[in-house]
């Protein structure tokens, strides 16, 4: 697993930063002379879970501690001063789920609730020295693993978004290439429906692409490795470059319900010309890919307008819409 590379690898690079943090944390702790506190395994705990995908995350996770932790211990020592223990358990959980969904917190601010459930239920919450120690052991943890993960490699997802986005373009390419060779060959409404659904399926890709583009754009943020940088920062991991795929993909989906439409209900011969036409839409797709990682390429034809006369469009335009609806309706109207 060491020697592969990609994800595999910085999984095993966060897991041992993870390790790390939690045995920093523990030295500082028997420094401190507090290893044996009952609070003590709150400042590894903490640490480990700072340690993100990301430097960004990181802090920001470090900064929803100091603010979450707190709120539960106010609220643990409020209900175990002036409420019954039954009344007091029941009180926190509802005070700190509902200050929890605070758009701040993120997806942590339920953290807030089981702050105070714990701290009532092992007795702390009736003595002020265990609370404050509570808050300072959670959020020594957490800035701690934050640091952790901004200096000892920090997370750099850039190179997998170049490779997600170049995945993309190369499945776009071969879906627009693929229905070239069937329209090449001659096609029927059931070769159509087949290069409707893989196009349709080229959705997934998308997908992924735009969520790899996001997080190698988040993890470019307050990382100290800004030489590493240039090196794998290309116009292809940028999100316009995502959205372009993504219409070509769409485009790919209006095109075979189009040959879906010319297949009923007799089978199309072959057609050469409109397959060289198809063929052209994956050599856009290629030379945009190569736009974005070298070089531009010199101008092609595939830029040449394709478009039937003026006094031919207007039908053509009518019936690709309707077609397109149609396509559309269709896969709405589907079983769920």
């Amino acid at each position: 697993m060491a020697t592969r590379g990609g994800r595999d690898r910085e999984a095993l690079v966060q897991a041992g930063k993870a390790a790390l943090a939690a045995v920093l944390a523990l030295l500082l702790l028997r420094w401190a002379g507090r290893e044996d506190s009952d609070q003590a395994f709150l400042a590894p705990f903490a640490a480990v879970l700072t340690v993100t995908c990301t430097v960004r995350r990181a802090w920001w996770g470090a900064a929803r501690q100091a603010a979450m932790v707190p709120v539960g211990v106010l609220l643990a020592y409020a209900a175990g001063r002036w409420l019954p223990i039954e009344v007091g358990l029941a009180a926190v959980v509802v005070a700190g789920l509902l200050v929890g969904r605070w758009r701040m917190l993120g997806d942590d601010g339920w953290w807030i609730a089981i702050t105070a459930l714990l701290l009532l239920l092992n007795g702390a919450a009736w003595h002020p020295l265990e609370l404050a120690t509570w808050v300072l052991f959670s959020v020594g943890g957490s800035v701690l693993g934050a640091v952790v993960n901004t200096v000892v490699l920090p997370p750099l997802h850039l190179q997998d978004a170049r490779v997600a986005v170049d995945a993309l373009a190369t499945e776009i390419a071969a879906r627009f290439r693929e229905t070239a060779e069937g329209v090449r060959a001659g096609w029927n409404a059931e070769d159509a429906a087949s290069w409707a659904a893989q196009a349709r399926g080229v959705r997934v890709a998308v997908h992924r692409a735009s969520d790899a583009v996001w997080m190698g754009r988040e993890s470019v943020r307050w990382n100290p490795r800004r030489r590493h940088i240039g090196s794998v920062d290309t116009p292809l991991a940028e999100p316009t470059t995502v959205q372009r795929l993504d219409r070509a993909a769409e485009r790919a989906v209006h095109v075979t319900a189009q040959l879906g439409d010319l297949a009923e209900p007799d089978d199309r011969a072959p057609d050469p010309v409109l397959a060289d036409q198809i063929d052209r839409l994956a050599d856009a797709v290629d030379v945009l890919r190569e736009r974005s990682t070298g070089d531009p390429p010199e101008p092609d034809t595939y830029l040449q307008d394709v478009r039937a006369g003026p006094a031919d469009e207007p039908a053509h335009v009518r019936s690709a819409c309707l077609v397109v609806i149609a396509d559309a309706l269709g896969d709405l109207g589907r079983p769920l």
